[in-house]
């Protein structure tokens, strides 16, 4: 590895392969990407700015700009609106200096040529070999100029194979392909769990009769027709994840099959696929309303609609992060149970920084100046207590995303990709970027709720008034209480999780069902009192009313055959003894 360091932008419309360039790129020392963006507009605005920062006298501190030749042009249209050549052309007349390696989908010759003679000082493959691409990168950081294997002869004698090549389509993997994909593998594993049941029974002649043998048999032809079928209409078709690698052989008698590599790249990019899929189903769900349908007070109500977003937002990309961190740090899958409490404390510390800012100061009633963070971090473990320790389900999501493991849903393993898995996926994620929400703001309002500055910036206008304000830490400390002696036992007796969910119309509430023995038998004290409340409640409830129903049986039968009838004879006998009594006066 050489010693020198090179500063990296990627610029590229496919944030998949962003996530995925950049980490693969930060476990390279020498390697650090500062800035990543999916237009050429905003890529040049970033630029312009570095020049004014440094002085326009001072060269750019970017040592290499990465792009693709088929860079999309951004919605606004403004006059940096650019594609992939056009943007290559106005780095070449704006920033001479500044090293271009394009990063593309297979090109015509032609079109290879004109991007060289853009100003393009090296030119790769997608799908490129990690070793190759590595010293494709530092090579164009030098200032060389490099051409990939696979580039071949950009002249008209080139092999007629290479010619072909160049010209194929760029393959990329779409979510619906993979998720349409993990639902076909789902289907199957299910009916053959359903089919060894079925035979399983078969086996056991003694215990069955006739007429059941003869209906598992059915059962068991119509799970084998079924599972053609899939086959037929769902299986043909298998999704290319990644490169062949000997697609994009410059030597016509090379036939190497993909690499490692490149088979761990495609693997990876399936995972990112999904992952990508729930970040943008998360952020659209963020731009709708925020209002609280939950039915419990959350400390984030008191923020203003905008900062409410803002937070949301800051923590969704935090716990991106961290899932790069992570996959960049090749952890195990027996170590990441370990190590999620310190994932979320770490998020939780970004998360406070990034929204208010690392040098964020108020003055308190002495004109003293407090540094905000500062003051917030210092809760890290009653926020760890409260908060990050009792975020359900973060183990499992960070799993399923990191290693593709399946997840337990409905007493079934649902594979990566698969639509409940995804919709599980959904509500985790929600839930986790809610309570982080939460808990970054729970000690704002233990420290600073009531200056003056902070409500101004902070809070919606009808909570700002001090009788409110306290007024909303009372619901909020009402609600500790409850969830900690009530509701969580009897939601750990039930064997449920209740999560905080992103909708259309707000945040509410859903239950999913988790196995929480092993927290039901750690309760103690009026926790486990609860829990046996709840027990005899049910032991007790279906005899009471039984009785009370047999008992109101018995009462309403006295009431209406014994004494109704009886009072009707009384009356009966008194309006006859009238009609005598008027019978005999008229004599």
């Amino acid at each position: 590895m050489s010693d020198e360091s090179f500063r990296l932008i990627l610029v590229d419309s496919d944030r998949i392969f962003r996530m995925g360039m950049r980490a693969w790129l930060d476990q390279f020392p020498d390697l650090q990407v500062v800035a990543e963006f999916d237009a050429a507009a905003t890529a040049l605005l970033f630029l312009e700015s570095q020049i004014t920062e440094r002085s326009p006298n001072i060269n750019l501190s970017i040592d290499l700009l990465i792009t693709d030749l088929l860079l999309k042009p951004a919605n606004d249209l403004t006059e940096q609106n650019l594609t992939g050549l056009d943007f290559c052309q106005r780095l070449r007349q704006l920033y001479p200096d500044l090293a271009i390696l394009a990063l593309s989908s297979p090109q015509p010759a032609a079109t290879i040529t004109k991007a060289l003679n853009s100003g393009v000082h090296g030119y790769c493959l997608k799908g490129t070999e990690a070793d190759e691409l590595l010293a494709a990168i530092r090579e164009v950081a030098k200032g060389n100029l490099y051409l990939s294997n696979y580039s071949g002869d950009l002249y008209p004698e080139t092999s007629p194979r290479l010619v072909a090549n160049l010209n194929l389509s760029n393959q990329t993997v779409r979510v619906v392909d993979v998720i349409k994909h993990n639902f076909y593998i789902s289907g199957i594993q299910r009916i053959d769990q359903q089919l060894q049941s079925v035979r399983a029974s078969l086996e056991n002649q003694q215990m069955i009769g006739r007429l059941n043998q003869i209906v598992l048999e059915g059962q068991a032809r119509e799970l084998q027709a079924a599972r053609w079928l899939i086959g037929q209409v769902w299986g043909s078709r298998r999704i290319n994840i990644g490169v062949n690698s000997s697609d994009y052989v410059g030597n016509e008698t090379s036939d190497r099959p993909p690499t490692a590599s490149i088979t761990t790249l495609a693997q990876n990019t399936n995972v990112l696929s999904i992952q990508a899929s729930l970040w943008d189903r998360a952020i659209a769900k963020i731009q709708h309303n925020l209002a609280n349908f939950s039915k419990t007070p959350l400390e984030i109500d008191i923020l203003k609609e905008e900062k409410k977003r803002e937070l949301l937002y800051i923590a969704l990309r935090q716990v991106e992060q961290s899932l790069t961190d992570l996959r960049f740090s090749q952890i195990q899958p027996s170590q990441l149970e370990a190590r999620i409490s310190e994932v979320l404390r770490y998020i939780w510390r970004a998360t406070i920084v990034d929204f208010f800012g690392k040098y964020y100061s108020v003055r308190d009633r002495a004109n003293s100046e407090i540094n905000v963070v500062e003051v917030l971090l210092k809760d890290e473990a009653i926020a760890k207590i409260e908060f990050l320790d009792k975020i359900p389900q973060v183990y499992v999501l960070f799993s399923h995303l990191l290693f593709g493991t399946e997840m337990a849903i409905s007493n079934s393993n649902v594979a990566i990709g698969s639509l409940e898995a995804m919709q599980r996926g959904e509500i985790i994620l929600d839930n986790l970027i809610v309570q982080i929400a939460n808990a970054v703001i729970q000690p704002l309002l233990n420290n600073f709720g009531d200056f003056e500055e902070i409500k101004q910036s902070f809070y919606r206008y009808n909570l700002m008034a001090t009788r409110e304000i306290e007024k909303f830490r009372n619901n909020l400390s009402w609600k500790y209480r409850l969830e900690k002696y009530v509701i969580e036992p009897k939601l750990i007796f039930e064997s449920r999780h209740v999560l905080l969910c992103l909708t259309e119309s707000g945040i509410k509430q859903t239950s999913i069902y988790v196995p929480r023995t092993q927290e039901l038998q750690q309760l103690e004290g009026v926790q486990l009192t609860v829990t046996l409340a709840l027990e005899l409640q049910d032991a007790i409830a279906p005899r009471l009313k039984s009785a009370i129903a047999f008992i109101g049986s018995g009462f309403v039968y006295v009431l209406t055959n014994v004494i109704g009838r009886g009072i009707g004879l009384i009356g009966r006998g008194v309006l006859q003894g009238i009609g005598n009594a008027w019978q005999d006066s008229r004599k």
